[in-house]
């Protein structure tokens, strides 16, 4: 989470006449939309930058905070310090399944975002596939990310395993910024990283894309970014409203992309300072398809994979969907 993140006692929660809006003290009403600091997330970080999701959800006052990974976005519906969020799929299969047998859980509101996540790897590491990753290090933003879950899925599907797990991988969680630093230091040998990270390691450090994980899935379409809330709050005309501008600023993305990108990348340099060159941004905006659609599949896909992890119980995509 970033510097603008948790505003924590500031907040009452009015669950009065079905609203699930927080109180501030100091200006009554507010929603409090979680967004994670990649280009994946772009539609929302354009839509709440512009001012265009404030004025869908007014008089209702919008509070926006930044995370650096999506588990830290489901922690922080499952602890009510976020209305709603964007989030990967993975953390949102592993929280729901986890939280949907205790009577709630979460619900996907809407997509956002297709593909746009790599494995990067150093340009002298000697790395050509997934057998070489052996006795190699291997970083993704946190334990529980959708990246982290394609990544220890493709080990498992080449016969290797982390050293946490028994195998000789060794797999680390690092924030985008150290994976970029350890990487030029030569302390890091590869990255699952989504976008616009990815394209910085290859263009910044002439590392190699191994594989773009388009490859990997059928048409090359899979969630990266999803809209979700507590399945308890979820059909709340509010969220409705959230759900409605978000499928605009998708549209937007995807007639105008010039607008979003540019928007987006304002607002994401609000958020963490220095998100690299515009020229990488403009990019990696060609790997990503923005769209509404949640690739329903592809969730499914993520929930059984982290059920063989061991990151969740079975049918973690069980009523996530209505």
């Amino acid at each position: 989470m970033d510097r603008r993140a948790f505003l924590g006692g500031a907040f009452g929660f009015a669950l009065t006449g079905g609203a699930i809006a927080g109180l501030r003290r100091d200006r009554g009403p507010v929603l409090r939309i979680g967004v994670m600091t990649n280009l994946t997330h772009a539609p929302l970080l354009a839509g709440l930058g512009s001012g265009r999701i404030a004025k869908a959800i007014a008089p209702v006052a919008l509070e926006t905070i930044a995370f650096r990974a999506g588990p830290r976005i489901t922690e922080a519906l499952v602890g009510g310090a976020i209305d709603v969020g964007t989030a990967g799929p993975a953390p949102i299969v592993i929280h729901h399944a986890r939280h949907a047998a205790r009577g709630d859980g979460f619900r996907v509101l809407a997509g956002c975002a297709s593909g746009g996540a790599s494995l990067i790897v150093a340009k002298d590491s000697g790395i050509r596939g997934f057998d070489d990753l052996r006795k190699k290090r291997v970083a993704v933003t946190q334990i529980g990310t959708t990246q982290d879950v394609a990544l220890r899925t493709q080990l498992a599907r080449s016969g290797l395993a982390s050293t946490t797990a028994g195998g000789d991988v060794t797999v680390l969680a690092l924030a985008n910024a150290t994976i970029l630093d350890e990487m030029r230091r030569g302390e890091l040998h590869a990255a699952w990283l989504a976008e616009p990270w990815a394209t910085r390691l290859v263009r910044e450090l002439s590392a190699v894309r191994l594989i773009d994980e388009r490859s990997l899935w059928e048409n090359g379409r899979f969630a990266t970014a999803l809209l979700v809330a507590r399945k308890s709050k979820a059909d709340d005309p509010l969220l409705e409203r959230v759900t409605e501008a978000l499928a605009e600023e998708v549209t937007r993305a995807q007639r105008d992309p010039a607008t979003t990108r540019e928007e987006a990348y304002t607002e994401l340099r609000r958020h963490v300072g220095n998100p690299g060159k515009r020229s990488i941004f403009d990019e990696a905006w060609q790997l990503v398809d923005f769209t509404s659609d949640p690739v329903r599949a592809s969730v499914e896909d993520f929930a059984k994979n982290a059920a063989a992890l061991s990151l969740c119980p079975k049918g973690g995509a069980q009523g996530l969907f209505g």
